[in-house]
This record gives C-alpha cells, structure tokens and sequence, in this order.
C-alpha cells in the first residue's frame, strides 16, 4: 500500500518526535524530506504512514498537544540551535524571506540569501528579533 502524506513540519527534528510517537503505537512512520532548499522553507519535512494506518495516525497526532517543545529535549549549553534573546528557548520561527530577495537569489545561485538578516520569533514569550 502507498505512503500517504499525514502532517508537514518546518523542521526535522519535530518531525522525528512525531514519528517516534507513532512507533509508540506500532504505526510506522518515515520522515521525508525535500530538497534542501524546500526544507529551510514551511513543510519541508513530510510524515508519511501506510494508508491503512492514516486514521489511527491522526487520531495519535490530534491528541498532541499543540506544538513540541524543543526545550525539553535539547541540553541548555547546545549552541547548535537558534534561541530566543529573551527566555532562550530553542522554540523559535523564521519568518519568510521577502520575494524580491527569493527571485535575486535564484538568479544569482543563491547567494544573496547568505547576507540578508531573517525575522526570527519565540513561540513561547513571544519575542521578535531580526538576526
């Protein structure tokens, strides 16, 4: 039976702890990511399940509590994570890239994208800041 598509994640690792919730309930779930480009985009990495599990996934999935908190699974001292200047939380969002900047850099083989500085925002206090 063909994999279908459950839930979309902006970032690998609450797409791995989505799956391992799964696998608590022998429901096998792959993480598929697109390309690079697409996955520092939203929804570039894809939870797949067997058709036949996709209801007991999303009934699973439902019962989650809004999102994961990366907090509780990354060590303090990690510096390998963005964190928020304020509560230094790991729970941090990109905001998009403005087109005109999207279109210079693929005209340009992306290379503008590496010099312009991201909106970034805390999803627990809130917390805006362009780094």
């Amino acid at each position: 039976m063909p994999k279908v598509t459950i839930a979309s994640y902006s970032n690998e690792a609450e797409a791995e702890l989505a799956a391992g919730r799964l696998a608590c309930d022998d429901i096998k779930a792959e993480v598929h990511r697109f390309s690079r480009y697409r996955a520092m985009g939203a929804g570039g990495y894809q939870l797949r399940v067997e058709g036949a599990d996709l209801a007991a996934a999303r009934r699973i999935l439902a019962g989650i509590d809004g999102e994961i908190d990366m907090d509780e699974y990354v060590d303090a001292d990690d510096a390998s994570y963005r964190r928020c200047p304020k509560c230094n939380s790991v729970n941090v969002t990109a905001g998009p890239r403005p087109l005109a900047m999207v279109l210079a850099s693929v005209l340009l083989l992306g290379l503008p994208l590496l010099f312009v500085p991201r909106n970034w925002s805390c999803r627990k206090c809130g917390q805006a800041w362009r780094a």
